[in-house]
């Protein structure tokens, strides 16, 4: 009991395209717009990726100036209680404003008595 096998066909090879000046400008045709659609559609995705990266930068900005406000916030909230610390270990109040003293005159030369 052996199986039949049909005989299959060999696929036609294509013949090689005659280079003729016709063949070359249609090949060179057909590159110049393969190429000019790749170019359009890498052009069109950086394009996007410009959007999108721009969005992103705005995003990363406005984040960023939040953090700066509330770090700004606290750093003043510190300078503010270490200011208040700083007076009261170092300076001391100062009694209430008293009067000028008189400046102290020179005494009086007297003559004095020759013996």
């Amino acid at each position: 009991m052996t199986r039949k096998t049909t005989p299959r066909r060999r696929t036609a090879t294509p013949k090689a395209t005659p280079v003729t000046p016709r063949t070359v400008l249609l090949a060179g045709l057909g590159a110049v717009v393969v190429t000019r659609r790749e170019a359009l559609r890498k052009l069109e995705a950086a394009a996007a990726r410009v959007e999108t990266l721009r969005e992103s930068a705005d995003a990363a900005a406005i984040e960023a100036g939040r953090q700066v406000a509330r770090l700004r916030g606290q750093a003043e909230a510190i300078a503010e209680r270490a200011q208040a610390e700083f007076e009261a270990r170092f300076i001391k109040a100062r009694p209430a404003a008293r009067k000028p003293r008189r400046a102290v005159r020179p005494a009086a030369k007297r003559a004095r008595k020759r013996a």
